[in-house]
């Protein structure tokens, strides 16, 4: 029976696991995801479109990052728009892949600043807009332990994973919308990126409809100077990231899963001198997973912050496509199928 599932899973579609991409979003509140650093065969292709609503409260919170749109004594509400594309492939005869990322939205935020994070003469109260193109970004991950090359059908009938470890690089490029008088924007006017260590424990059978998972992703998010902050410089302290995802299948084309983010670290300086406070957030979720077909996915998620400052509300909804295909797999499905 295990064999016969996994048999019909790989070449009737991409059925066993499709990488659901969320790397490198606008606002890095958003986490990667449940199964996204799940291996496919040699060659597959995904891509990912999705929607992300996010809204911030921070009306008592003296925490402050841009990036994610918080500022203190704030209410800010983020609607944005993301695209994906991963290869799957082998490097280093590893199971890898790499990704791109690109994304545009809208922002507004209402707010009453504390004068420090403002040059001299700005209003602490306004209310502010901003939209367009986000920084777009590139992400390679590749395995380190319990994913060697699946190159051929025989090797994704042989995978079996237990522990995986994983190593991921992302870099995100400066370009998205930024203007340099107003404190929301969309871009980050600076370059920036994450180092990462996926891990994963999978336990149960390795079949559609039987399959769960522990994930556990530590990373640090590295940024560079911004010398244009409303005419003065803001630099940030290293952002330190925690995500798990304990996932579990229902049948056979529907799994769901319990997640936690948590972000600490940031501290923020303008021209030298610290303001604001770090990040200390919490978040906790679910996510519901359902396969429409050998190769499109459904995929919505809800979250909100549950522990660390209590004086931050926050809420993220996320709605999902995905869409994956192998040529050979295409190919071999055709063949099964009587279509030539």
């Amino acid at each position: 029976m295990k064999l016969r599932n996994k048999l019909t899973s790989q070449l009737g579609g991409i059925s066993v696991a499709v990488i659901i991409m969320s790397f490198g979003s606008p606002a890095i509140a958003v986490d990667d995801g449940a199964r996204t650093y799940w291996k496919q065969r040699d060659g597959t292709d995904v891509v990912s479109f999705q929607y992300l609503n996010l809204n911030m409260q921070a009306t008592d919170s003296q925490q402050f990052d841009p990036a994610q749109f918080i500022y203190p004594n704030s209410d800010a509400e983020a609607n944005i728009m993301l695209a994906s594309w991963a290869h799957h492939m082998t490097l280093f005869n590893r199971a890898s892949l790499f990704a791109v990322n690109v994304g545009g939205g809208s922002v507004g935020v209402d707010a009453n600043i504390p004068l420090e994070f403002l040059p001299p003469g700005a209003s602490p109260t306004f209310s502010q807009s901003a939209s367009g193109y986000t920084d777009p970004s590139v992400q390679l991950d590749i395995n380190l332990f319990g994913t060697s090359s699946l190159k051929s059908t025989v090797d994704l009938l042989n995978y079996e994973p237990t522990w995986t470890i994983d190593a991921a690089v992302m870099l995100a490029l400066p370009v998205g919308e930024y203007d340099g008088d107003k404190l929301v924007n969309m871009g980050l006017n600076r370059w920036w990126g994450r180092l990462a260590l996926p891990i994963k424990y999978h336990f149960g059978v390795f079949a559609p409809g039987y399959m769960s998972s522990f994930e556990l992703t530590p990373s640090v998010w590295i940024f560079a100077e911004n010398d244009d902050f409303l005419g003065q410089s803001l630099e940030n302290d290293p952002l330190l990231q925690l995500e798990a995802h304990l996932t579990q299948d229902f049948t056979r084309t529907f799994f769901g899963s319990l997640d936690l983010l948590y972000r600490g670290g940031f501290q923020s300086e303008i021209n030298g001198v610290e303001v604001g406070e770090e990040l200390d957030i919490g978040d906790l979720g679910f996510t519901l997973n359902f396969q429409a077909s050998d190769n499109l996915y459904l995929r919505t998620t809800y979250s909100s912050n549950v522990f660390g400052d209590d004086k931050l509300n926050s809420s993220l909804i996320r709605l999902q496509l995905v869409y994956g295909w192998h040529r050979l797999t295409e190919n071999s499905r055709k063949l099964t199928t009587g279509h030539h």
